[in-house]
C-alpha cells in the first residue's frame, strides 16, 4: 500500500536493453585479439624465441579451450552465474597478459600464457550463449551486435600500429590487457541467463545430443580452425618476410575484419535465405582458396583478395556453425553447448593448427605450409558433407 492506503499492484520488471553491454563486450574482447593475433608472434620473435617455441606458446590458449570452457560452462549453467564467472575470467586473463612484458625466460612466459589461456577460455562462449539467448527472444539481431567485435578488432590493431612505434611493442600487450580488464564490469551489466524450471539438468555427453551428428559438426569445425593455424601463427611474419611494414601488416588484418563487419551486418539474412549447411560448405571452399593463394603468390592484389575472403572463412562459417550448436542443445545447456563448440573449434582445432604450424614452418617453408592448410580445409568439407542436424 502507498501512504494513502491504496493497494498497488507490483510493477513488471523492466529488463535493461542488452545491446549496449553486449556490443561493448564484443568490442573489448575481440579488440584485445586485434593486438594479440597479429602482433604476439612478432613480439615473441623479437624476444628471441624460434618458430617451434612460438608455435607452442601460441598453442597454449587454444589448448585450454578444449577442457576449460566445459568446466566453466558447467559452473555457469549449474548456478546461473554466467555473468559473474565471465567477469572473473576477464580480470584474471588480463593479469596473465599484462605481466608478459616483464618476463624473459621461456618458462616464465609459458606460465603467464597458461594463466591467460585458462582464464580467457570461457569468455567468448559465455558471451555467445547470452547473445543467442537474446536473439531468440527477439531483443537483438546477432550479426549487428557481433559486428562491434570486429570493429573493436580493427580499432585495436590500428591503435597498436600507432602506439607501437612511439611506446614500443610492449605497449600493445598492455593495451590488450586493458581491453580484457574492461570486460569485467561490462559482464556484470549483461542480462541474467535464462534458467528454466527444473534447473540445469544433467550435463550432456561430450559428443553432444545423440542423433544430431553434432560430433561430426564439431570435428569439421575443428578442422576448419586447424586450417587457420598457419594464418594465426605466421601470417604477420610471412608478410614481414615479403617486405611489409608493421603498418602494412596491421592494415591487412584490418582489411580482413572490415570485410567481416560488412558481412555480419547482413549475415543473419544470408543464413536464413540459403541455409546454414550451404553457407558452411561454401565457406570451406573459400578457405581452401584463400590459403592456397597466400602460399602461392607475392602479388599485393592477390593477397588483398585473399584477405577479403576472411569475411566468409571466419564470420560466415562461425555464425552458421553456432546456430546449429544452439539448436542442438536445450535451454538448460546453452553455455555448455557453446563451450563444447569453442573447445573443439577454437580449442582443439586451433591448438592442433598452431602446434602443427610451429612444427612444420621450418621444414616446409611458409609457402608450403599455407598450401597444406588448404588441404585441411578441404578435409573439413568432406567431414561436413551431410549430417542429420542439417535437416532438422
Amino acid at each position: 500500500m502507498d501512504r494513502h492506503g491504496t493497494r498497488r499492484e507490483p510493477s513488471a520488471t523492466v529488463e535493461r536493453d542488452p545491446r549496449g553491454a553486449l556490443s561493448l563486450l564484443y568490442a573489448a574482447k575481440l579488440g584485445h585479439l586485434g593486438v594479440v593475433l597479429p602482433f604476439l608472434a612478432p613480439w615473441l620473435l623479437g624476444r628471441g624465441f624460434g618458430p617451434l617455441a612460438i608455435g607452442v606458446l601460441l598453442a597454449v590458449p587454444p589448448a585450454f579451450k578444449v577442457a576449460a570452457p566445459w568446466t566453466w560452462g558447467v559452473w555457469a549453467d549449474a548456478g546461473g552465474r554466467r555473468r559473474e564467472l565471465l567477469a572473473v575470467a576477464a580480470a584474471v586473463s588480463a593479469v596473465g597478459l599484462a605481466i608478459l612484458p616483464g618476463l624473459g625466460s621461456l618458462a616464465a612466459v609459458t606460465a603467464a600464457m597458461l594463466v591467460y589461456g585458462f582464464a580467457r577460455a570461457p569468455i567468448l562462449p559465455f558471451l555467445e550463449a547470452t547473445s543467442l539467448e537474446q536473439t531468440e527472444r527477439g531483443r537483438i539481431a546477432y550479426g549487428r551486435v557481433r559486428l562491434w567485435g570486429s570493429l573493436g578488432f580493427v580499432a585495436a590493431a590500428g591503435a597498436y600500429a600507432g602506439i607501437g612505434r612511439v611506446l614500443g611493442p610492449d605497449a600493445g600487450l598492455w593495451l590488450a590487457a586493458a581491453l580484457l580488464a574492461a570486460c569485467a564490469p561490462l559482464a556484470l551489466a549483461l542480462p541474467a541467463p535464462h534458467v528454466p524450471a527444473g534447473g540445469a539438468g544433467p550435463p550432456p555427453a561430450p559428443g553432444g545430443p545423440r542423433g544430431t551428428g553434432i560430433g561430426r559438426l564439431f570435428a569439421g569445425c575443428a578442422l576448419m580452425q586447424a586450417s587457420h593455424g598457419a594464418y594465426y601463427t605466421f601470417y604477420s611474419i610471412h608478410l614481414q618476410r615479403l617486405g611489409w611494414s608493421d603498418v602494412g601488416v596491421g592494415a591487412m588484418w584490418s582489411l580482413a575484419i572490415g570485410c567481416e563487419v560488412l558481412l555480419l551486418a547482413r549475415l543473419d539474412r544470408i543464413v536464413d535465405r540459403f541455409g546454414g549447411a550451404t553457407v558452411l560448405r561454401w565457406c570451406l571452399v573459400l578457405a581452401a582458396l584463400r590459403w592456397a593463394t597466400i602460399g602461392a603468390t607475392e602479388s599485393v592484389a592477390a593477397l588483398v583478395a585473399a584477405q577479403v575472403l576472411h569475411a566468409a572463412t571466419y564470420a560466415g562459417f562461425h555464425v552458421a556453425a553456432i546456430r546449429f550448436v544452439y539448436r542442438a542443445y536445450g535451454p538448460s545447456r546453452r553455455a555448455r553447448g557453446q563451450a563444447m563448440y569453442s573447445g573443439m573449434t577454437f580449442g582443439l582445432g586451433m591448438f592442433a593448427g598452431n602446434l602443427a604450424a610451429g612444427s612444420l614452418a621450418e621444414p616446409l617453408g611458409l609457402a608450403a605450409l599455407f598450401g597444406a592448410s588448404a588441404l585441411v580445409a578441404l578435409a573439413a568439407l568432406a567431414v561436413l558433407r551431410d549430417i542429420p542436424l542439417f535437416h532438422q
